[in-house]
């Protein structure tokens, strides 16, 4: 049996463990190639001397992650907006509970933004099934993520759960640390942001008292990004077609690292971060519910409210709706050129992947237009 209060399988390194591990980490030749991509002008040699000198999480992700990332984002964007960030306090622990598009970039966006305004990083919720290379565990773990375990038992998975909800537990009441997790197990292949019930119910584990007086103390904070372009639109169409033909498709570890370097690489255009309202007296309401599943599906239902209606939507998000329904409703929104802009990145996206059929198109219009139907349900227009 699982011992449920041993983290040891599943948490981030100490501090202390940093530098022995990035010593080891620089032996691998994998690591060493990618490294020599983001230090193109750098030496091996004065790579492992900034490596030698780190001794914290909070070091590296300062002399490393950071700048790798303000790397990558100058590259694959044109411009990172936030804004809900002044309802922060600085040395307060906090839930943030996102939407889920991007396998490496949703929670690196939000702890980039947290980092440059002063904020603690969070600790990240990260499924097992993106960390079959050792390399990248180390990676991730250096860079404070937890691993969740998928695909277990129904008896096994209940043990693994409880194991990560006192986790998350001992990470926010006790160490004062913030966490990121995604509303969902896995991304959200068609652009729907909904919330599953069972995240919430796995997070109620960690409490000994009731279960809402519990989530209430656990700060609980929706965050919404979107992406102006989703680099991995196309790959999602294709994995939704797959699973339609056939219910039991599981993508491969290397489908995964696809996904992730696409995800790093590929265009994004802009990007736009919400911290919305922490969900906190909201909670005398939900407990009125006589029914516990109503009441984890009130919550739910008020997580996805806030994600949906804190989306910000781009042009390509109203003319993908606009062309699904075959009108133009929103076309104040957009222009002529962003019409032509859209509807010439959807062509070339389908026909490099071979997938120029009507049902592909169909797919690949409804990742972007999804975003707007789910907000227009809560604002009316």
């Amino acid at each position: 049996m699982i011992d449920v209060r041993n983290f040891d399988e599943i948490r981030p390194f100490r501090d202390e463990e940093v530098n022995g591990v990035l010593m080891k980490l620089l032996e691998n030749p994998s690591f060493r190639n990618l490294a020599s991509l983001f230090y193109p002008e750098m030496p091996l040699e004065d790579i492992k001397k900034i490596f030698s000198g780190i001794r914290s999480l909070r070091e590296f992700q300062e002399k490393v992650t950071y700048i790798v990332l303000k790397k990558i984002l100058g590259k694959s964007s044109s411009e990172i907006s936030c804004i809900g960030f002044e309802i922060l306090e600085k040395g307060k622990a906090y839930l943030f509970i996102s939407n889920h598009h991007d396998i490496v970039l949703d929670p690196s966006i939000l702890n980039v933004l947290l980092f440059e305004k002063g904020f603690n990083t969070t600790k990240i919720a990260i499924g097992d099934n993106l960390l079959h290379n050792e390399w990248i565990r180390t990676v991730a773990r250096l860079n404070k993520s937890f691993i969740v375990h998928r695909n277990t038992s129904f008896k096994h998975g209940y043990y693994i759960s409880q194991r990560l909800s006192n986790f998350i537990r001992k990470s926010l009441l006790d160490d004062r640390e913030s966490v990121w997790i995604a509303q969902r197990e896995g991304r959200a292949k068609d652009g729907n942001d909904v919330t599953q019930v069972s995240l919430l119910k796995m997070l109620a584990y960690g409490g000994d008292e009731d279960s809402f007086e519990y989530l209430k103390s656990l700060n609980i904070i929706p965050v919404s990004i979107s992406y102006e372009f989703d680099p991995c639109d196309i790959l999602k169409v294709r994995e939704l077609i797959e699973k339609e033909k056939n219910k039991h498709y599981r993508k491969s570890p290397e489908d995964d690292v696809i996904s992730m370097s696409m995800g790093l690489r590929g265009n994004k255009g802009r990007i736009h971060a919400t911290i919305g309202k922490i969900i906190d007296e909201e909670f005398d309401q939900i407990v009125q519910h006589e029914s516990q599943r109503v009441q984890f599906q009130a919550l739910a239902a008020l997580i996805d409210e806030q994600i949906q209606t804190n989306i910000r939507l781009w042009p390509s998000n109203y003319i993908a709706y606009d062309l699904l329904l075959n009108r133009e409703n929103h076309s104040d929104l957009y222009s002529g050129e962003d019409q032509d802009v859209f509807k010439s990145y959807i062509e070339k996206r389908l026909s490099d992947s071979h997938l120029d059929n009507p049902d592909a198109r169909t797919k690949i219009l409804s990742i972007y237009a999804n975003p707007v139907k789910n907000k227009l349900r809560y604002t009316g227009f």
